[in-house]
């Protein structure tokens, strides 16, 4: 239930109030949890540890959210999360606000959720900011558990070539920093979003590029014209009927100039010149029989040479989701198949179950289970192929 806090501005005594109104919400998330990871066929796993973890069900945040009626059906909007880490101590996730060739890395205010300033009237909405992608709305409705435990998202999960760890301009496919998008009107059920973050490509690899003293001088700096960027443009649409079926396809590709960028956060995209990956999604989400089904199909294709014909990532996927309530209980199950057609044929696997008992509105107790297998095709208990299970007992309450 979010927390309404108005502020009236009064110009007059006779003259009518400009209202704009801010909302407080969010999410905690925490529990214990167990992961069993391969490392490297060791006779004891190093990967393996016991923990109390936040985010098993969702992502734990603190979001403001800011409207202001500007007159003329025309709205200015903006938008803060932060992510509290309620289970380390260090009071916000963010880092100290360290920059890679990518961008930043870590914001250092703890602001890494979904973040922007815009507006939104007749036309649509017009956003700026670090913004989530098209491409993360088409998965969190192929996927039952959203991007927590059972999904097998983020780094080193199902993607075979994106994740969490795949910093281009932060935190590939999911959400980037410094982007603009529009959002069309939604008619009849049909709504359209274009995302784009502009690239920076300048000759010379570093964290931040050495220049002469007349091209810092353009670029207002006096010792450096900032980092190397990927361009991203991602395209999406989605067609609803309330309470029947929700579909969305997203298209995102992202390029790296021929001049490369320093990513010591990422070394899957550091120094790769001329980098191009696609990843193109297709999910549908409907009611059955009292079930919620969803199903997803996605691709994935990425080549290092500018140009270049040969991929280094050519892969495709297919999902399955459940869910069913039984009172106060929700059951979910998903699974994942990953089909690599290079010649490593490192075929990817997912199974993901889980329950959520709502104690309130607001308050659930859960229960979530993740098993992936890096390649299916080999039996080997490394890192590169062997099976994670990952086991989390928590508690959510949204506000």
């Amino acid at each position: 239930m979010k927390k309404h806090l108005i502020a009236a501005a009064v110009a007059g005594a006779f003259a009518v109030p400009a209202i704009a109104q801010v909302t407080i919400s969010g999410v905690v998330d925490i529990g214990y949890g167990t992961v069993n990871a391969p490392a490297n066929g060791a006779s004891v796993q190093t990967g393996d540890i016991s923990r109390v973890a936040m985010n098993g069900s969702a992502t734990s945040a603190l979001i403001f959210g800011m409207t202001e009626d500007l007159g003329g059906g025309l709205k200015a909007i903006g938008r803060l999360e932060l992510n509290p880490d309620y289970s380390g101590g260090t009071g916000v996730v963010g880092g100290a606000g360290a920059v890679s060739g990518a961008g930043a890395t870590g914001l250092g205010t703890g602001a890494n959720g979904y973040s922007f300033v815009g507006l939104e009237g007749g036309f649509g909405k017009i956003l700026l900011g670090r913004l989530n992608t098209g491409t993360l709305q088409a998965w969190g409705n192929l996927s039952p558990f959203g991007t927590g435990i059972g999904s097998g998202y983020g780094a080193s999960g199902i993607y075979a070539r994106y994740g969490a760890a795949g910093n281009l301009n932060n935190t590939a496919p999911t959400r980037f920093n410094g982007a603009i998008e529009y959002t069309t009107p939604t008619v009849n059920g049909l709504a359209g979003r274009v995302l784009y973050v502009p690239g920076t490509n300048r000759s010379g690899v570093g964290t931040n590029l050495a220049c002469s003293a007349a091209a810092c001088a353009e670029e207002g700096n006096t010792s450096s014209i900032g980092s190397n960027r990927a361009d991203v443009t991602d395209i999406s649409a989605s067609f609803t009927v309330p309470n029947v079926v929700t579909i969305v396809v997203a298209r995102q590709v992202v390029e790296v100039g021929a001049n490369a960028m320093a990513n010591a956060a990422s070394p899957i995209f550091a120094g790769t010149a001329g980098l191009k990956n696609t990843l193109t999604t297709v999910s549908a989400s409907g009611r059955v029989a009292g079930a919620t089904l969803r199903v997803g199909y996605w691709t994935e294709k990425a080549t290092t040479t500018a140009g270049g014909a040969t991929p280094t990532t050519d892969a495709n996927s297919y999902s399955l989701g459940v869910s069913y309530p039984i009172g106060a209980v929700a059951v979910h199950g998903f699974m994942i198949k990953n089909n690599d057609r290079l010649a490593a044929n490192a075929d990817r696997e997912l199974l993901g179950l889980g329950a959520d008992y709502s104690l309130s509105k607001r308050t659930a107790a859960y229960l979530r289970y993740e098993n992936r297998d890096a390649n299916t095709n080999s039996t080997a208990d490394t890192a590169a192929a062997g099976e994670t299970k990952i086991t989390h007992v928590g508690i959510r309450h949204t506000f």
